[in-house]
């Protein structure tokens, strides 16, 4: 922050001492042949102030540079007008106050050698011979003929050029003889009018804006920066520079005193060599105008109008210059003034021409412009919305203006055929076919490549096609929205007229067409990825309501060895089992799976172990009771298409007897020591369909090294590798038989690697769930 304002304070020193610099001016006069005190701080102040305004300037856009220009032009043109001073017939000899001025010594100097001024008017008379010359050889190359529109284009152009010639020609002269000639007759009045304080304010504020002109210069020529331009740039302004002082110090005698030993031509005489360099400068910079071809049609018949109106306000300002109403009170701010209008002048008149030869060209420049920020638009809607629906209506407005048509519209392509997209233009009802005529289009297209063009579209087979009550375009562009041999629909650009497309048209179209259908390919896969992210994470969601349902740790019953293994699949189903502790020392044994997957089935388990944990403690000994109750609870809150297989016991350790009761569940199955199976099957309807069902109560006794086992369908339904046949009941009742141990755990371990094995690579598609309950003690063997 320290450094920051270090630095706006040093900048804001600078710019004090570079306005202080033109103080001296107001209270010192200038004299000839040298440069005294006031206007080599004048100069100083004007080199620093360019170097603000260039900082300046550079921070502006092309557009506001253009018309800063123009504004500057206007300023510096009416402080000129101020700065004339008054002409008056009556002439008197100055007073002792001011005969050493320069100006006085100028006055004195046009009456004592008024004959000598015939000289002078002889050599306008020959520069305007000259002048006149030059600018018929121009028109007489050859270069600006023809006939019809195109040769009154080309004579105009050649009058130009010419005319263009001659005013240069003319500034070389003149502008090298400002230092010797003088048309101003000058009075005393007139020379103390200016040194008035307001004439040097004025002439100060001249030079200003003709330094922010310069800057604008420098601005316009580096647009487009190449190697050496800045180089061309800096020779420009060394050589004002040096034509400031080649003026100031009065080294035009001593020149032309060594030229008239060569030749005494008076033509050769009056140029000024550094007048002559600073106008081939200023014309090699001229040509750096490529910021033209940013300019949009309108704004180059702008621009046009703007370079002519500084062409005429810079011959205007240099004709003052030449007559010596810039030099009046200062020979180097004048001299300044005047140089920087022969650049300005230089600069706007091949502005002028090269915009002029840009103009016929400049409809099909703006259309192009105009298709790539249609085409750039495109790109933006593709990576800000994955909304197919606002993409379409993006592409088809879009559309229509890189077509250039009067209606776009697209058809969507789907399984069920063709259907209306999104239309947008004149009248978009009229871009309702038929079906069956999409159809026609897309047979076509697929004929032609992917884009056709109908021109006379009224003649064309797709017109009788349609049939009678269709709309009836002039001419119709139509091209697939396709992408990776994935057609989304069909694009269509349409206009009232006939010919209304050109050829290139076609391929523009066909260019914008696929940019939309990889839009649309993007958004429905992002649509595809973001179905799949939501789906992942409602099965984290229902895993973990599931994971937090199951039993921790089984309880320890007595004489009874309990184990349970839940292996969820990548669709989390409805899985549940329990064991838990009811009032009277029995424990309720519970095993469900709920229809569906993912976090409705979980939920759905959730309100079934809530509802069960409820009413279980409160309900007696008998399973079918529960059970019945339980169904009548879930029926209420059950969805019409889901449902719950359930399995119920109660399990009394001390008189070892099993009531159940099975609700429509997989049967578990018993296998008994002396090797008989059976299946608990008893029971009633799958909770959830009928809220008045009855439910049965079956009881049984244990005996020791009985096993039962409780599973879910994901276990019988698991696929084999080879023989893509289901698991089934039968080999899970071979397998248990099979078993010799008695321990629960290792029997289900042993069970999972056979399911394993039998799958193979085969990811299974329901969890597994089981629950084994091994008895372990003596009782005896009755059936209830």
């Amino acid at each position: 922050m320290t450094g920051f304002r270090r630095r706006i304070s040093g900048r804001i020193l600078f710019a004090v001492f570079t306005i202080l610099l033109f103080v001296p001016v107001f209270f010192m006069r200038t004299f000839p042949g040298r440069l005294n005190f006031p206007e080599t701080s004048a100069c100083l102040g004007a080199l620093f102030m360019y170097f603000i305004i260039v900082r300046l300037i550079s921070r502006l856009h092309l557009t506001s540079v253009l018309i800063s220009l123009v504004i500057f032009t206007l300023i510096v043109f009416g402080l000129a007008v101020f700065l004339q001073p008054s002409v008056s017939e009556e002439q008197t000899e100055p007073d002792e106050a001011v005969h050493d001025s320069y100006l006085t010594k100028k006055l004195l100097l046009l009456r004592d050698e008024s004959s000598e001024a015939s000289g002078w008017v002889d050599i306008q008379s020959d520069i305007d011979s000259l002048a006149a010359s030059g600018g018929d050889a121009i028109r007489n190359l050859g270069l600006f003929d023809g006939s019809g529109t195109l040769g009154m284009t080309l004579g105009t152009l050649g009058d130009v050029t010419s005319a263009t010639a001659e005013v240069f020609i003319r500034t070389i002269y003149a502008g090298s003889n400002i230092a010797q000639e003088d048309s101003i007759i000058l009075s005393e009045g007139t020379l103390r009018e200016s040194e008035h304080p307001l004439k040097i304010l004025a002439l100060i504020a001249a030079i200003v804006f003709s330094i922010a002109i310069v800057a604008s210069l420098r601005y316009l020529v580096l647009v487009e920066r190449r190697k050496g331009t800045l180089l061309w740039f800096q020779l420009l302004v060394i050589t004002l520079v040096l034509r400031i002082l080649y003026v100031s110090l009065g080294l035009e005698d001593f020149l032309r005193t060594a030229i008239s030993g060569i030749s005494n031509s008076e033509i050769l005489l009056s140029i000024s060599p550094f007048y002559v360099l600073l106008f081939i400068f200023a014309f090699i910079n001229s040509f750096r105008t490529d910021w033209a071809h940013y300019l949009n049609r309108w704004r180059k018949y702008v621009a046009l109008a703007g370079a002519l109106g500084v062409l005429i306000l810079s011959q205007s300002i240099l004709r003052f210059y030449f007559r010596g109403g810039l030099t009046i009170t200062s020979l180097a701010l004048g001299t300044l003034i005047g140089c920087v209008f022969t650049i300005l002048l230089i600069f706007s008149s091949v502005t002028f021409l090269k915009i002029l030869f840009l103009l016929p060209s400049a409809r099909l420049v703006d259309r192009k412009l105009n298709q790539l920020r249609i085409m750039d638009g495109l790109g933006q809607s593709i990576y800000s919305t994955f909304d197919e629906d606002k993409i379409v209506h993006s592409s088809v407005t879009l559309g229509r203006r890189i077509s250039g048509a009067d209606r776009c519209w697209a058809v969507k392509l789907d399984k069920e055929g063709f259907g209306f997209w999104e239309a947008t233009g004149r009248n978009p009802s009229e871009a309702a076919f038929p079906p069956e005529w999409n159809r026609e289009v897309l047979k076509r297209l697929e004929k032609a490549g992917g884009t056709i063009l109908y021109n006379r579209y009224p003649n064309s087979p797709l017109a009788a096609f349609a049939g009678k009550g269709s709309p009836v375009p002039g001419s119709l562009i139509a091209s697939k929205l396709k992408i990776r041999k994935k057609t989304f629909g069909i694009l269509f650009a349409s206009t009232n007229r006939q010919f209304g497309f050109m050829n290139e048209s076609k391929g523009l179209v066909e260019t914008f067409a696929r940019q939309v259908a990889a839009a649309i390919d993007n958004a429905r896969l992002m649509e595809t990825e973001l179905e799949r992210e939501r789906y992942r994470e409602e099965l984290s969601i229902a895993r973990s309501i599931q994971e937090s349902l199951l039993p921790g740790d089984l309880p320890e019953i007595e004489n009874v060895d309990i184990a349970a293994i839940s292996v969820p699949s990548m669709q989390v189903g409805g899985d549940y089992y329990d064991v838990f502790p009811i009032p009277g020392g029995f424990y309720g044994i519970a095993i469900a799976d709920v229809a569906g997957k993912g976090t409705a089935a979980a939920l759905l388990m959730a309100a079934l172990q809530s509802a069960l944990h409820a009413i279980a403690p409160g309900m007696s000994n008998i399973a079918g009771d529960t059970v019945q109750r339980l169904n009548s609870i879930m029926s209420r809150r059950m969805p019409d298409d889901k449902f719950i297989t359930f399995f119920y016991g109660v399990l009394d350790p001390t008189e070892r007897t099993l009531s159940y009761c099975c609700a429509g569940h997989d049967p578990p199955i018993l296998a008994e020591s002396d090797g008989t199976v059976s299946h608990l099957s008893e029971g009633g309807l799958v909770l959830g369909v009928k809220a008045d069902a009855e439910y049965r109560t079956t009881t049984m006794k244990l005996n020791p090294d009985d096993r039962l086992l409780l599973y879910t369908d994901g276990i019988t339904e698991s696929m084999g590798k080879e023989t893509e046949e289901e698991f089934g009941t039968g080999r899970l009742t071979d397998f248990l038989t099979g078993q010799d141990s008695l321990q629960s755990r290792f029997i289900l371990e042993n069970l999972l690697d056979r399911l394993s094995s039998f799958r193979g690579e085969v990811a299974a598609f329901d969890d597994m769930t089981l629950l084994m309950i091994t008895c372990t003690g003596y009782t005896e063997a009755v059936a209830d």
